[in-house]
Order: structure tokens, then C-alpha cells, then sequence
């Protein structure tokens, strides 16, 4: 009876197993755009080594500018980049490659990487097990199977540009789930608009 039962359990091990590799998202590497010449990393850690060199702008600054509604996404993250490249040419900024931007916290800071060359290769955040590619593209090819609009809460906790990406990544889990879209393994937002793309990775 034991060694049935232990089977039993194997065989349950074994089937949540391959169940949980069939439901997990593919994922690949992504290339982050350059704003005015200078990576970005939003939602996204630099594959290359590197060392913070300091803050591109004021914690104050990057609040100021995740609430203002008048300025679109796209220009707020360009005002970053220039505020850096004021701060370096005031001496108040060290030399630096990037930019990483931490939505979540309100930091962007301003980084070197240890090895010169081509660093903007990056590894992507993930939303409840959904890789996101904002301000970067995919390495591995792709399939677009759904475009949507920004659809986000307007009651979003604190109106900041993290939580209106929460909120909408939350709202697309749930209409893939609820076959309102088709399944998809990542989610690619347009800095533009937040617009979404849902992309398959090829085979």
C-alpha cells in the first residue's frame, strides 16, 4: 500500500511539474532605447557590470514630473535625460553611460559600466509572472497577436506612472484569463501613449 501510495505522489509531483513548465511565459533579453543618445533602463536591470555614479535628478523632481499630467511619458523620461546631462555639465554629475530608472521608488540614477562596447542589452521586469518590455524591445523575434489601448484605473493608489502600469497589466492578466484576449508570453508598452502590444515569442 505504502509503495502505491508513494507512487501516487510521484505521479502528482511529477504532473504539477510539467503543468507549471507548460504554463510559464517565455521570455527573452531586451534592447533598451536610447533618449538623446543615452540607454534607459525602465523596468529593466543592465546586463553589463556597472557603478552608480549619482542621481541623474532630485527625488522631488522625479515626483514632480510623475504627476504632471500636461507632460506626456515619453518627454517626462527625456527632462530626466537632460537634467542629467545639465547636472554633468555643471560638475555636479560624474561621467556616466546610462540612465536606471526606478519607477517603483521615484529614482533615476545615473550609471558607468565597467566595460566599454555595445551595453544596452538588459533583463526585463516581470508583472505576476509577465515579462514587460518598457522603453526596450525583445532580442528573440516576435508575434504581435493583440494591440490595446492604455486601460488603467483612474483610481490607481497614488496617480503615479507605476501604478497606472500596474493597474493596467492587472486589468490584461485578467482578460487573458478571461478569453478576451489571446494568450500571449509578454507585454510591450508604448512609451508613447501606454499602449499595449501582446507578443508570442517564435519557436
Amino acid at each position: 500500500m505504502r509503495f502505491l501510495r508513494n507512487i501516487f505522489v510521484l505521479v502528482i509531483i511529477f504532473s504539477s511539474l510539467i503543468l507549471k513548465a507548460q504554463n510559464e511565459r517565455k521570455v527573452s533579453m531586451a534592447v533598451v532605447d536610447k533618449i538623446d543618445g543615452v540607454p534607459v533602463f525602465v523596468l529593466a536591470k543592465p546586463v553589463a557590470e556597472y557603478e552608480e555614479v549619482g542621481k541623474a535628478v532630485s527625488a522631488g523632481q522625479m515626483v514632480k514630473l510623475g504627476v504632471n499630467k500636461v507632460v506626456g511619458v515619453y518627454d517626462k523620461f527625456k527632462s530626466v535625460v537632460e537634467a542629467a546631462k545639465r547636472r554633468k555639465k555643471k560638475g555636479k554629475l560624474s561621467n556616466f553611460d546610462a540612465l536606471v530608472i526606478d519607477l517603483d521608488n521615484e529614482k533615476a540614477i545615473a550609471v558607468k559600466f565597467k566595460n566599454p562596447g555595445d551595453n544596452t542589452k538588459a533583463v526585463v521586469t516581470k508583472y505576476e509572472g509577465v515579462p514587460v518590455y518598457f522603453f526596450s524591445k525583445p532580442v528573440k523575434k516576435y508575434e504581435v497577436v493583440a494591440e490595446l489601448e492604455a486601460d488603467y484605473s483612474l483610481y490607481a493608489a497614488r496617480n503615479l506612472l507605476i501604478d497606472k502600469i500596474n493597474s493596467m497589466l492587472n486589468r490584461t492578466i485578467k482578460k487573458e484569463k478571461n478569453g478576451k484576449v489571446k494568450k500571449f508570453d509578454a507585454v510591450i508598452i508604448n512609451p508613447e501613449d501606454l499602449s499595449e502590444e501582446l507578443i508570442i515569442f517564435e519557436k
